[in-house]
């Protein structure tokens, strides 16, 4: 019966072929969504079916989201906490999601220091949205290595139209429409039922969105997110490219991009102002330590939902901004021991415990516009904002720091001069600014036995490394200080004109390349110098 199945299923194919041809662009565009229309909805038809299966199951079947109870397959995944987190594994209000590549990195990025500070149970459900092969290969991969029994849901899109993405078109996904926005509504479906079954709605959307070829995507994914969970806050936050190529894209899109998302709120950045791995690396410590200061034993900092809803309500509450200063280095000593560890390591106070000083130095550096991701009016006085520095001491030493602090800086009439301005303080190691690298896209393809022989390895390793480590310590790493400000910024009510990042780009003229308006702003300053100059060299007029 086969035989005979196979030779008609391609004899119809070839028609459909050759009746393809026959279309011009737009039909064929249209016949595509239909096919795509069709194929999802055998999908869904399926889905439905294995979810009257699961209702049918005992309750561990369904909520067991840990090695034993969530398998995990190339386009679902698992990631899950770190063992030495101060957070609530019932407390789950945030929704992080990324569009493109780029988005996806800064997003597992975030996933890593929330990890890092304890804080990675309060991400509900992870969105890598990015239509690419290797990208959805590489996430995979990256979540079979993380295990426990509490778990953040990874979701990824499962159909993937053209291997290598859009090639930085954003309106290349048009031919494979249908598709495409019927798996996002699933997508977002599969989200919510995720909410439903651990019992908690989700309170706050973090969405990065750049200006690649899924920036429409993005916001169309941002819409259907949004209209799932209605009392919801959110936050877009904003990836400005360096490459001058995609300024003439984002100037032809802005319209319309602007005009899917009317009331939504942006955190800007801009890859432009220093190092784009650096930046990143600054932005995932600067909302990773907001939850850690919830959460930490100060109990002096607001959640994030909490941060950002009070922003929202400022008068430029629609766009915000950070900075982040660079990473301060902790003095270190080592000592010895007569019992094991052998080697010990503890920080260096001083004899007046000066490392009460280097949270308040950080905290005045952070209010500095030098640290800004990106080029915006400085924030006044009045600015709403709030700053959080973290610090690699334990959970039970933040109280007594942190009342120190806050002591200090009310002395020095900090809290006067900044009225508006919040200051916290949390438990968290991050790696220096310095440290970080960009990830490869494209995985290393190994077959199973070599792949089995690596991790038989890299276990032996590890038991080893742990044995030597309570024998006679550990190397000690440094140990690091960050500190970021969140704030509204200046100009919201012309962001176009009143920003600078967007300004530097959506006002210079199509036709007029990046280089050539570089080139007119330094002549601009050179005769501003030379008028200045010549005035104050010019001899006075005689009475």
């Amino acid at each position: 019966m086969s035989t005979d199945k196979k030779p008609a299923i391609d004899h119809l194919s070839a028609q459909l072929g050759e009746f393809s041809d026959t279309l011009n662009d737009n039909e064929q565009t249209m016949l595509s969504a239909i096919f795509g229309l069709a194929e999802d909805q055998r999908l869904r038809l399926r889905s439905r079916l294995v979810g009257e299966r699961l209702e049918d199951a005992d309750d561990g079947d369904v909520q067991g989201f840990g090695a034993g109870g969530m398998s995990v397959s190339p386009s679902r995944g698992a990631v899950f906490e770190s063992t030495q987190g101060f957070g609530n594994s019932s407390s789950r209000p945030i929704i992080v999601c990324g569009s493109g590549t780029a988005q996806v990195n800064r997003v597992w990025s975030l996933m890593e220091r929330m990890g890092e500070s304890g804080c990675l149970d309060r991400v509900q459900s992870a969105i890598l949205y990015d239509i690419n092969m290797d990208t959805r290969r590489r996430i995979a991969n990256k979540s079979r290595d993380m295990r426990s029994s509490q778990g953040t849901r990874v979701f990824q899109p499962q159909y993937i139209p053209s291997d290598d993405g859009f090639h930085r078109n954003p309106h290349g996904y048009l031919q494979y429409a249908g598709r495409l926005l019927q798996e996002q509504e699933s997508l977002v479906e599969e989200v919510s039922g995720h909410a439903d079954r651990i019992g908690t709605a989700p309170q706050l959307i973090v969405h990065f969105i750049g200006f690649g070829s899924h920036s429409i995507l993005g916001a169309k994914l941002h819409n259907k997110l949004t209209e799932e969970f209605p009392d919801c806050k959110s936050i877009v936050v904003l990836g400005i490219p360096r490459d001058p190529t995609l300024h003439d894209q984002m100037r032809a899109i802005w319209d319309e991009f602007v005009g899917l998302l009317p009331d939504q709120g942006f955190l800007i950045t801009d890859d432009r102002i220093g190092d784009p791995a650096s930046q990143d690396h600054k932005l995932a410590c600067a909302i990773a330590s907001i939850e850690a200061s919830s959460q930490s034993g100060s109990g002096s900092g607001p959640t994030l939902p909490d941060v950002i809803s009070s922003l929202s309500q400022d008068t430029n509450g629609k766009w915000m901004g950070v900075s982040s200063i660079k990473s301060f280095e902790i003095p270190m000593l080592t000592s010895w021991s007569m019992l094991p560890p052998f080697r010990k390591t503890r920080l260096v106070r001083g004899k007046g415990d000066e490392i009460n000083m280097l949270p308040i130095k950080a905290i005045k550096a952070a209010m500095s516009d030098r640290w800004q991701i990106a080029d915006h009016k400085s924030p006044d006085s009045g600015t709403r904002s709030m700053v959080v520095c973290t610090m690699p001491l334990k959970n039970d030493e933040l109280p007594r720091l942190n009342a120190q602090v806050q002591e200090l800086l009310r002395y020095d009439g900090f809290f006067e001069k900044n009225p508006r301005t919040t200051v916290a303080l949390a438990s968290a190691q991050f790696a220096s600014n310095s440290m970080i690298r960009q990830t490869p896209n494209l995985p290393k393809r190994r077959n199973i036995l070599f792949s089995m022989a690596i991790g038989f390895m890299a276990g032996l390793w590890t038991v080893g490394d742990l044995a030597f480590g309570w024998v006679f310590g550990k190397k000690p790493a440094p140990l690091y200080l960050h500190c970021s400000r969140i704030y509204t910024v200046p100009g919201a009510e012309d962001p176009t004109r009143e920003i600078g990042t967007l300004s530097s780009i959506l006002m210079v003229k199509s036709g007029e390349s990046q280089g050539q308006n570089q080139d007119r702003l330094g002549n601009d300053t050179k005769e501003n110098w030379a008028d200045a100059v010549d005035s104050i060299l010019r001899e006075p007029d005689p009475a």
